[in-house]
This record gives C-alpha cells, structure tokens and sequence, in this order.
C-alpha cells in the first residue's frame, strides 16, 4: 500500500496523516458509541450474545500492524534474542541487525526486556521457525487471543460467584474496546496476564486453590503484577480475615505462587534476570502515574530554584515513597479483605500499583478492570470505569509515537475532545430502565338490577 502513488503520498504527507488519524479517531468514537448502546440494552435487562459480539468485532484486528503502540515489535526482537543465544535481560534489540529491529521504537533499543520468562520463551521458539517481525508479531497477538478468551470463560463465572449479573459483567470487561483495541490491536501481553491472573481467581473458587496458586505464579512469569491475584486466593483460603489464619493462607499461596514462578523460569532456561529490568518501563514518565506527577512537579521547582541535584534526589524519593504506599495498602488488603471483598482487593491493589507506581500506560488499567467489574460496583464505579474506557479508547492514538510533533498532537487532541464528549454526556442514562407504571382502568359504576 505505501508503494501505491495515492497512498505513498499521503503517507508521506502530514495532511495524508491528519486525515487517517481523523478517521481512526471517528471509527473509535463509533465503537465506543456501539459499546454504550449494547450496555444499555444489557442494563435494561436485555441479553445478548456478547462474546461472540466481540469476536466479530476483534476479526478485523488480528492480521493488522499493531494499532497505537510499537510494543509488539519489541516483542518480537525479544524473541529473536532469545533464539540468537543472547540474554534478553542483559543487552536490547540493537544486539541484532536487519528487519526483525526496523519497527522497535529506539527508545527501546538498548534496554533490556522488563517481562517475564513465559512471553520471551514464547517469543524464542516461534523466531527458531521464522525470523519474519510481521509472522512474530502475530505469535505475540495469539497470546492476546488467548488472554481475551479467558477472560470472557472466567468473568461470567467470577461474576455469578460475587452475586454480579454476568452479562452485565461481560458488556464491561469482555466487549470493552479498550480491551479490544488495547489488547488485540496493539497485542500487549498485560493481557495473558490478566486471562491467567482471572483464571487463578476463578479456579479459586471452586476450591482448587493449589491450582490456582500455580497460575497465579505463572500470571507472574507474564508480568509480575498478576502474582497480586493471591490476595484473591489466600481470602478464599481463609474466608474470615483473621490475621493468623490469614497470614498462613498468604504464605501458603506465596510460596506456592513463587514456586510455580521460578519453575517457569527455570524450565524456559530463561532465568530471572528480569527482575533487575522491572525499573525500564520507568523511563517514560508517565502523566497517570501519581508518583511521576508530584515528583515531576519537585523536580520542577528545584530545577527552578537551581537546586540541581536535590531536583533529581526528589523524583526518586517521591517514586520511592509511592511504591512504599502501594506496598503498604496491598498489605493491608491481603490482611483485611474477606471473601465477599476478595475482587475488590485485587482491583484495588492492582490500581495502587498503576497509580503510584514509577510510570502508568494507557492499557495499565486493564489490569484492574476485570476484578472491579465483578465486585458489586454502584453506579458512580460503574459510570467511572465506562469513562476511563471510552477516553482510553479513543484517546489510544496520542501514543509516544506522536511525541514532538506538534501539530499531530494538537489535531489528534482535538478530534479526542469531540468524539468524547458526547459519548461522556450519554454515560448519565447508563443504567437500568425505569419503566413507568401501567395506568389502571377506572372502576366501572355496578348498574343496579
């Protein structure tokens, strides 16, 4: 296609560019619109077949390039490193040459692999058959797949357990398009994590804890985040949260969590040296990160002040200090949560971690997002997720590939602001109908005989 005259030049054209992210940002506006309508339908008591809705939806995503991110690039070289003999953990993508690193944003370049052993060894033995970025990147989109499928098998489950109507849980976990368009269209592996992390919960409740824990270990061989899912488990374990009883169930879980962890590693031959990269996604300093937020502003001001060096002592111990909060608050979730709260936990603790963490993409809040659904949200929880949806939907293509470009920035910005407005304005009839009361016909008058 950008050989074609037509469109080679209006690829190479900004006017071209503006005019697709025009049309990008209008077809996202009317998925998300779509998305509102079928919500409303399922809220008025309505039931239709959503997952084989969002199978027709995600079909025309799964051969295209990645949408919205070059992550799966970066996968795919990673992959390819593994196959090579080289350590993921230790050098980055520029280790090799030739079409497998065109497409990886050289911001990743020299950084080594911050995930776990289960994608990179994935990754290394389909780059043994093939070489091919594209054919890579759709192994990695297959584990997307995957990932998406069990959320849909576990949430109607999960839902039916916590006393949540699992249609209305599946219109906003499983149709989402941020799930779609963050999950199939840019093939983050965040979603295998989430699958496994939802799938442990779901075994947990059915009394297979064991099991349970050992996905939740290799959730954390994904991304170590989905590890936090044994919260959910050590409640099962113990319903009551009495802290002793508690206490054992968590160190149970753990152990037999990180087990399962190191296992996997060990089994892939691919180690754990990624634990001394969970530092790289912190090098883009993310606007919904709590932690980057105040830190950036310290820093700012210290800069101002031409205290240089405590400007740059004061961005890391704000980072610190938002890690030790989050730490703190999973602690006390693990403890005091019990069974009726078990998702909740997990959503929470999930969301401390984005929020307060060193740095927070757009799909990080897919993490959270399944285990809130099913926690008997009211209608402010319910309102708020949709909105963060609908934004992250149609805001996913102001990505770091359109940083610095001005221009792009602005027009994109401006399409976002138009296309979400309305649909934000339609949130306040997202709930159950009411429907009005039959008027009764009058007493008719009893004619005497």
């Amino acid at each position: 296609m950008a050989s074609f005259p037509i469109t080679g030049d209006l690829r190479t054209a900004l006017a071209g560019r503006m005019i697709a992210l025009a049309f990008m940002v209008a077809g996202l506006g009317l998925m998300a619109w779509a998305w509102l309508e079928v919500g409303r339908n399922v809220m008025a008591g309505q039931k239709p077949r959503l997952v084989r809705m969002a199978t027709y939806w995600s079909l025309p995503l799964l051969f295209i390039p990645p949408l919205f991110s070059r992550d799966a690039w970066s996968y795919a070289a990673q992959g390819a490193l593994v196959a090579e003999g080289f350590d993921p953990y230790a050098v980055g993508p520029a280790a090799l040459s030739g079409h497998i690193v065109e497409a990886v944003d050289p911001r990743w370049m020299e950084t080594p692999a911050p995930y776990g052993p289960l994608p990179l060894a994935y990754g290394g033995l389909v780059a043994h058959l093939t070489m091919d970025p594209y054919v890579l990147m759709l192994a990695h989109r297959l584990l997307a797949v995957i990932g998406i499928a069990l959320i849909a098998w576990t949430i109607p489950r999960i839902a039916t357990a916590c006393r949540v109507d699992p249609v209305f849980a599946t219109w906003l976990v499983v149709l989402n398009p941020m799930l779609l368009m963050h999950g199939i269209g840019a093939a983050h592996n965040d979603i295998l994590m989430i699958g496994l992390a939802c799938s442990a919960f779901a075994l947990a409740l059915t009394g297979h804890w064991g099991t349970a824990a050992v996905i939740a270990g290799v959730s954390a061989a994904v991304k170590l985040p989905g590890g936090l899912v044994v919260i959910a488990i050590a409640a099962v374990m113990s319903p009551l949260p009495k802290r002793l009883s508690r206490l054992a169930s968590l160190a149970l879980a753990g152990v037999v969590s990180v087990l399962s962890l190191v296992t996997v590693g060990a089994i892939t031959n691919v180690g754990s040296g990624w634990l001394n990269a969970l530092d790289v996604p912190g090098l883009v300093r993310s606007p919904f990160s709590i932690a980057n937020l105040v830190g950036d502003a310290a820093h700012g001001i210290l800069g101002f002040l031409g205290q240089d060096t405590a400007a740059e002592q004061s961005l890391e111990i704000v980072k610190l200090t938002g890690m030790l909060l989050a730490i703190t608050l999973i602690a006390v979730l693990s403890l005091r949560s019990s069974i009726h709260h078990a998702a909740r936990a997990v959503g929470i603790a999930l969301l401390a971690i984005v929020l307060l963490g060193p740095t927070a993409h757009d799909w990080y809040f897919l993490w959270c997002l399944p285990f809130l659904a099913v926690a008997r949200p009211g209608r402010r929880l319910v309102t708020t997720m949709a909105a963060v949806s609908l934004i992250f939907t149609i805001a996913a293509p102001l990505n770091s590939s359109l940083r610095g470009a001005t221009i792009p920035i602005l027009t994109t910005t401006a399409l976002v602001i138009a296309a979400v407005a309305p649909l934000l304005n339609r949130l306040r009839s997202l709930h159950p109908a009411r429907h009005p009361a039959v008027p009764q016909p009058a007493p008719q008058p009893t004619v005497g005989a």
